[in-house]
């Protein structure tokens, strides 16, 4: 009997997807603005970009209106939650995960220069999530499950950078930023193949660790044509990244099913995980409609369909001499579809100066789930649509502190039919939310 391995992994979709959420906001993957004063306006500061982190974050050639230095220094965190069923289990619960990363950015007039350079360091998607469920029946026999297991996913993407802003006249303003993207991807779950010819659709236990860096630039524009009124206009660049590492795992309870519980179980190769991350553009306008108040709106569009198309999985230098025989090489590639949509963000925020050192914020944000129901499961389940925030923000002399929250309200995504294989994820549900904190102090000399 010829056998069909597939390690169409479920889980390894989780690893690129970065939250897996990977950030489950309104825009996939990527945060809803840098910095707790973005933060707040639901992320609609493409026109309203001050200091150095909205700079580096969302339009860098908002920092022409900086005099002097400034420095800012904060940090966000994650709190996810979210359920899950399927044919064997009917109610799971996401694991409680607390996350927190910091973030950096400092900027300044340039010596003898009218331009304003900047560097910064942040991340712009980082979350971790643990589920606890029943392996539903599957793989290459149709029957193959590793019981109750833990289906868990950690993704982070760091962004540091450097950039500069110069006014090309006194209503129009240009910057652009160039940054090194690192990414690392962890994977504990049950694995099934997708697409290896000699192994689509055998399931395993795997455990993968990949990091690598990529590159990627921002460019920028403001326009002012009146003292009340700004507009906006970013593009941010598409970037891949080959992150590199190890992935081991046992395939015992597969083997056994389909009559090969001689073989050695057990593997180790070396992993490689190619992650595309979309290029994204964002025009908005800032409003101050009256002296105290000030409302911002923006609209963003991300090129998921380009970058999420398929999870490109390399493993090379396999340690199995009985896997190796039935895959004739002991290295191997499959994709994993994703499918993913491109998606449009609606951004709305407004700012109320309550005293002279005292700002109240709030936003909303919308886009529809980029993730198409017939490749979901809990790992890639970053279907969050519905964001609001609110803030608040302090200043005295030099001094400013910032604080954010974000509540991406929960969601249920279905699938039906899935269209990956072996049929574990059809007829499930999941669903995901998140609360986000954000805190950010500067000082300005």
């Amino acid at each position: 009997m010829k056998t069909k391995w597939t390690f169409a992994r479920h889980g390894l979709s989780a690893a690129i997807i970065a939250a897996g959420i990977q950030s489950s906001e309104a825009a996939g993957i990527y945060r809803d603005g840098f910095g707790a004063r973005a933060l707040a306006l639901g992320g609609a500061d493409v026109a309203w970009a001050e200091g150095p982190l909205a700079a580096f974050g969302s339009n860098p050639a908002g920092l022409t209106s900086l005099e002097g230095h400034s420095l800012e220094l904060g940090g966000v965190a994650a709190i996810p939650t979210g359920r899950f069923r399927n044919a064997a289990d009917n109610h799971s619960s996401l694991q409680t995960a607390f996350g927190g990363w910091p973030e950096i950015a400092f900027g300044m007039r340039a010596a003898n220069s009218p331009a304003r350079v900047f560097a910064g360091i942040a991340p712009e998607a980082a979350l971790a999530s643990e589920w606890r469920y029943i392996d539903p029946p599957g793989g290459a026999d149709g029957n193959t499950s590793y019981g109750l297991q833990r289906h868990e996913s950690e993704i982070t993407v760091l962004r540091a950078g450097v950039g500069a802003a110069i006014d090309l006249t006194p209503q129009i303003s240009f910057g652009a930023t160039v940054g090194a993207i690192y990414n690392e991807n962890r994977l504990h779950a049950p694995y099934i193949f997708q697409t290896q010819p000699a192994l689509a659709g055998v399931k395993t236990l795997l455990d993968l660790e990949t990091a690598g860096w990529g590159v990627n630039a921002q460019f920028g524009v403001m326009l002012r044509p009146r003292k009340d009124l700004q507009f906006g206009l970013t593009y941010k660049t598409r970037a891949v990244v080959n992150s590199e590492g190890d992935a081991s795992g046992n395939a015992g309870v597969q083997l056994a099913n389909i009559g090969l519980g001689a073989a050695r179980p057990d593997f180790h190769y070396d992993a490689e995980v190619v992650n595309a991350f979309p290029q994204m553009v964002s025009g908005g306008v800032s409003w101050q409609a009256c002296p105290r108040f000030r409302l911002a709106a923006q609209l963003d569009w991300i090129d998921w369909s380009g970058a999420f198309d398929d999870l490109h999985v390399k493993l090379r230098n396999g340690n199995n001499t009985d896997l190796n025989g039935v895959v004739g090489s002991d290295d191997m590639d499959d994709f994993v579809p994703l499918d993913w949509k491109d998606q449009v963000v609606v951004r709305v925020g407004g700012e109320l100066t309550v005293t002279d050192s005292l700002q109240l914020r709030g936003g909303y944000s919308y886009g529809r789930s980029p993730v198409p129901d017939g490749t979901l499961t809990p790992l890639t389940a970053v279907i969050m649509e519905h964001s609001v925030t609110t803030g608040a923000g302090w200043q005295s002399g030099r001094w400013s502190l910032d604080f954010a929250y974000q509540w991406s309200l929960p969601n249920t995504q279905r699938v039906g039919t899935s269209e990956l294989r072996s049929g574990e994820y059809d007829n499930s549900a999941t669903r995901i939310g998140v609360h986000w904190l954000g805190l950010t102090t500067g000082m300005r000399f």
